[in-house]
């Protein structure tokens, strides 16, 4: 059976399915060039699940409420004969694993100026994110799934954050709580052990896996499965012999990223943007870097509040 497009849209492409979403380019009908728009429904597996639909709930109302240009944009939430779907704006961008499968394909990593760009830029983002504000006060914006596949790059050297089932933000009804857990080995012990629900602490931490992931392209495991994954994360912490190695990072870049990593979320730093300060100060003039410096690049959004001001 075809990817069932919403009434007033037309199939472009199916991208895939997942274990909670099943997901499909689609075009508005009678509409120009341009109004491409994702359009998300549940996966078969999922679709009578109640964390399935919690998912799709928090994906709509964190959208909703935090209109930032790093997030796609809400465009509808229905429901037809097929069950329950959303249509949002569509991304432009590479995801990083993506981008670092791509520089790999060339026989060298990707350069150093490429490397501090993103690592800065998306501490950055997570960093506004975090600090939205609406009339009601802090969003708490949590994304809950932080990892190499989610986080884009875009063409203008922009940073995006996608797929928001595991989101949590102000607000959330008691109901929409499910066991989400994030992708291993990116996502914080507490998280991944249950201790404890996504947090904006823990989307440093994940934010901190995936750009040391990004910045040396080696594992951050020695085990390959998830149950051995999840007991050296949670006993032995990370490897990081190959961040301590990074050539593309300063030293105490490479101590900030560290840090976030850290096995017990007390001893971390509590917000991105506390991460980025940490990062800043070791960008100095003064702390060795490294041998490519780090280009300008295109000024990141401005932080915005939840109204899209």
């Amino acid at each position: 059976m075809p990817y069932p497009a919403p009434d007033g849209t037309e199939l472009i492409e199916h991208l895939g399915t997942g274990a909670t979403f099943d997901v499909a380019l689609v075009r508005l009908g009678g509409q120009a060039l341009g109004s491409t728009l994702v359009c998300k429904r549940l996966a078969p597996g999922a679709l009578h699940e109640h964390a399935g639909r919690a998912a799709m709930v928090r994906e709509a109302k964190a959208l909703a409420l935090a209109r930032h240009p790093a997030l796609p944009a809400l465009a509808r939430v229905g429901a037809d004969r097929h069950g329950p779907f959303l249509l949002e704006s569509r991304r432009d961008g590479a995801s990083l694993r993506d981008v670092l499968d791509g520089w790999r394909g060339r026989g060298r990593p990707p350069p150093a100026s490429l490397v501090v760009h993103v690592v800065r830029t998306a501490i950055e983002t997570l960093a506004e994110l975090q600090e939205l504000e609406d009339a009601g006060g802090s969003i708490r914006f949590v994304h809950g799934d932080l990892g190499p596949d989610h986080v884009l790059l875009g063409p203008l050297g922009d940073i995006g954050l996608v797929d928001l089932g595991a989101a949590r933000f102000r607000g959330m009804e008691p109901d929409l709580e499910t066991a989400d857990r994030g992708t291993l080995p990116f996502v914080a012990p507490e998280i991944a052990r249950g201790e404890s629900p996504p947090t904006q602490r823990g989307d440093v931490y994940a934010m901190a896996a995936t750009l040391a992931h990004f910045a040396t392209g080696a594992q951050l495991t020695r085990a390959r499965e998830q149950a051995a994954v999840l007991v050296e994360i949670s006993e032995a912490g990370l490897c990081l012999d190959a961040l301590a190695a990074a050539d593309a990072l300063s030293p105490g870049q490479r101590r900030a990223l560290a840090a976030a990593l850290d096995r017990d979320p007390a001893r971390r730093v509590g917000s991105a943007r506390a991460l980025l300060d940490a990062f800043d100060a070791a960008s100095s003039p003064g702390e060795p870097g490294p041998d490519t410096a780090r280009p300008a690049g295109p000024p990141s959004a401005k932080t915005v509040d939840a109204r899209g001001a």
